[in-house]
């Protein structure tokens, strides 16, 4: 087949124009789509991941399509030139290409998207870039951490994040933020005495505001804490008293209950809240001032 250019020149300038052109075109799609506000963080990100890969394929096509020089080499060398090529390629290229497949795969799965907080190989923190070939989440020490999407593939990450917007009712929202030991009987602070509510109606507040106020994203956020078994009653009670006072910061009050009981008492707090800054920025202030209890000497 006949290169679409008559000149190996006129095709690189065609390339060069059309990659700017590209690059130009998806910038401006994506601030017309996120100008318009009718499109969630979710379909932007998808949106331009799509363009990267159309623009990829049209450069892709540009260049073995429509230079004539390489028609210009003879057949039999052609197959050596080719072979030589790929195989070099293919030690350089293998791990490019083997995270632009994990790219692909995390695209179609959709595990996490930007702004949700998420755990992927014991770090935590929120996602802050999507791409063809990484990831980057903000840590809560406000570290960024960048994982290849090889790697993102191979580990287990849990999405602390629940999006709204596909949940279609309160039973399956109950479903995705309640932990296994909400629905039994090692909850310790629904008789601390402080805003006995119960659970139900705790969630189904999480729930319709989020539903009044469109918001898109909840956050339910858990982390644990290692109490002293001595003087845990005592302990747990103060706890309950910061919960109490985060209940402004985070829009609703952390809630806690023990896991584990052995020479230390193992207790999980959970966080829910729209806004994920304020649980960037004031999660690891809430775990210090219960770090300053557990360690806090008691005069009884």
């Amino acid at each position: 087949m006949a290169a679409i250019f008559p000149s190996d020149l006129i095709a690189l300038i065609f390339v060069l124009i059309a990659a700017f052109g590209l690059y130009g075109l998806n910038k401006l799609v994506l601030y017309i789509a996120k100008a318009t506000n009718r499109l969630s963080n979710e379909a932007i990100n998808k949106l331009n991941f799509a363009l990267k890969v159309g623009s990829m394929g049209i450069i892709l096509y540009l260049i073995i399509a429509g230079f004539p020089i390489l028609e210009a080499i003879p057949a039999e060398y052609s197959a050596i030139i080719t072979g030589a090529v790929s195989t070099g390629l293919a030690f350089v290229s293998s791990e490019i290409f083997a995270n632009l497949v994990s790219g692909l795969l995390l695209f179609v799965v959709d595990p996490f998207d930007l702004g949700h907080v998420v755990k992927i190989k014991g770090h935590k923190g929120i996602i802050r870039e999507i791409t063809l070939t990484k990831v980057v989440i903000e840590t809560f020490d406000n570290i960024m951490i960048e994982f290849s999407n090889t790697e993102i593939v191979s580990s287990k990450i849990t999405n602390y994040t629940v999006f709204i917007d596909k949940v279609d009712n309160f039973g399956e929202f109950r479903k995705l933020v309640e932990t296994p030991q909400d629905k039994g009987s090692a909850r310790v602070d629904v008789d601390i005495g402080f805003e006995r509510e119960s659970r139900y109606q705790r969630l189904k507040e999480v729930y319709n505001e989020a539903k009044e106020h469109d918001y898109e994203l909840v956050h339910a956020y858990t982390f644990r804490m290692n109490f002293p078994f001595e003087y845990f009653r005592i302990k747990i009670d103060k706890a309950a008293k910061i919960c109490i006072k985060y209940k402004e910061i985070f829009g609703f009050r952390p809630r806690f209950h023990i896991v584990d009981v052995g020479l230390d008492v193992d207790v999980k707090f959970r966080i829910l809240t729209f806004n994920s800054k304020s649980l960037l920025n004031k999660q690891p202030d809430f775990a210090h001032k219960l770090y300053e209890i557990i360690l806090e000497e008691e005069d009884y």
